[in-house]
C-alpha cells in the first residue's frame, strides 16, 4: 500500500506553511495565511492536505522540565540480545506504552536503539532500567549517557527546497 506521504508534492507555499508551524504551532489559521501570503481559504485547504497526508503529524506544547521539580534526561544506547526481525518488532511494540521513554530511534552501528528517557532522579532511572531488563524486552546491553544540560533541542526541520515525490 502506498503511503499518503508519497502522493503530496510540496511546493514553496507548503514549505512556508510548514516552516511557520514549526516555529509557532499555536498560530491562528488567519495569521498563518497572512504570514505565508495566501488567502485564508487556500491556506486552510493546504493545511488540511498536509495533515491528511501525515506530513503534519500533530501539534504539541514543549514543557519546561523544571515544571515537575526537576527531571533528569538519560540517553540510553540499547543492544538487543538477538537481531531477528521478530525481536526488533517485540522491542519496538513494547516500548510504545512506556511513558518514561520519550523518544526511541532505531540506529545503525554498534548499538540497535537510542532512547531518550526521563526520570525524577538517578535512583529512579536505575530502578526503571532494572525493570526494563526484567520484563523480557530482549535487551542484552545498555549504556547510559546522562544529559548534563541542553545546548540545542527541538529545532525545526530545515525546509529549503521542494522535494519531488
Amino acid at each position: 500500500m502506498k503511503s499518503k506521504l508519497n502522493t503530496v508534492r510540496l511546493d514553496a507555499w507548503d514549505l512556508r506553511i510548514l516552516a511557520e508551524l514549526q516555529t509557532d504551532g499555536r498560530i491562528s489559521k488567519s495569521e498563518l495565511a497572512k504570514r505565508v501570503h495566501l488567502s485564508a481559504s487556500a491556506c486552510s485547504e493546504r493545511l488540511r492536505i498536509l495533515e491528511t497526508a501525515g506530513i503534519i503529524e500533530g501539534y504539541c506544547a514543549r514543557l519546561s522540565p523544571s515544571l515537575t521539580g526537576g527531571v533528569i534526561f538519560v540517553m540510553v544506547e540499547v543492544v538487543l540480545d538477538r537481531h531477528r526481525l521478530e525481536d526488533q518488532r517485540h522491542f519496538e511494540t513494547a516500548i510504545q506504552g512506556i511513558s518514561e521513554i520519550l523518544d526511541c530511534w532505531a540506529i545503525g552501528g554498534r548499538v540497535d536503539y537510542l532512547m531518550r528517557v526521563a526520570a525524577p532522579s538517578m535512583a529512579a532511572y536505575q530502578e526503571f532500567m532494572e525493570g526494563l531488563l526484567q520484563v523480557g524486552l530482549g535487551i542484552g546491553q545498555y549504556y547510559s549517557l546522562i544529559v548534563t544540560k541542553s545546548v540545542k533541542s527541538n529545532s525545526p526541520i530545515p525546509l529549503s527546497a521542494p522535494r519531488q515525490r
